[in-house]
């Protein structure tokens, strides 16, 4: 990241946001645990809800530090990007099975359209991260269905995950079409999200052409869909 974008950045403001939503998930896991220990000793086990709820808060902690750490280093100019060529059904099968507990719970079916031998140039851990978050959001909102579509257009690698949910709400993809800029400061936490995933994107770069982000309803399973493309 430039030194002409982090100046443009309220990092105080988005780090403080993200220490209140930690914050959050540990009150809930407190909560649940709190609920458990109140049980008789003799019954005192976690239903399958509780686990499901507990997975995610600590999937959504550890996110939330990657971001602080990630968003550390970009206010001092030391995001370290490592791109190697990475098989990319590697990537996504990675994020499909974390997510494993998550869509077993919900009944939600995942499909993934690609092809074995596509590869890419990208830095695996955030790229990662990123199809993990999206996967993540998708399953909490869909219905029954998710779908992922992976394919090479005009010079980019496309990841395109889709679900029957009731679609992103207008604000949304208002704020995904913002500058990186002003994400923080007028979309709150959701645009704190967006920007971090816009870092994501933006930091893989070729020949002068940096990644990007498209978020969009009414797709392929008649609700939202969030494409990531890398160059």
């Amino acid at each position: 990241m430039s030194n002409s974008v982090n100046t443009k950045i309220d990092y105080k403001k988005i780090l403080s946001a993200i220490s209140y939503d930690m914050r959050n998930s540990l009150t809930l896991m407190f909560q649940s645990l709190q609920t458990i220990s109140t049980q008789p000793q003799a019954t005192k086990a976690l239903s399958s809800d509780e686990l499901t709820d507990i997975n995610y808060q600590v999937q959504r902690l550890n996110g939330n530090l990657t971001q602080l750490i990630a968003l550390y280093n970009a206010e001092q100019d030391k995001l370290v990007i490592n791109i190697n060529e990475e098989i990319v059904a590697d990537v996504i099968e990675s994020a499909v099975l974390q997510n494993d507990l998550y869509t077993e719970s919900k009944n939600i079916k995942i499909d993934v359209n690609i092809d074995d031998d596509i590869t890419w140039y990208m830095d695996r851990d955030l790229i990662a991260y990123l199809i993990d978050d999206v996967l993540s959001n998708a399953i909490r909102y869909s219905k029954q269905h998710i779908l992922i579509d992976v394919l090479i257009a005009d010079g980019k690698l496309n990841i395109s995950i889709s679900d029957d949910s009731n679609g992103y709400p207008a604000q949304m993809i208002l704020a995904s079409q913002a500058s990186i800029e002003s994400l923080a400061s007028n979309f709150g936490r959701m645009g704190i999200g967006l920007l971090f995933s816009k870092l994501i994107v933006m930091s893989h770069e070729n020949y002068g052409k940096c990644g990007n982000l498209i978020l969009e309803n009414n797709g392929k399973l008649g609700g939202s869909t969030f494409t990531v493309q890398l160059p």
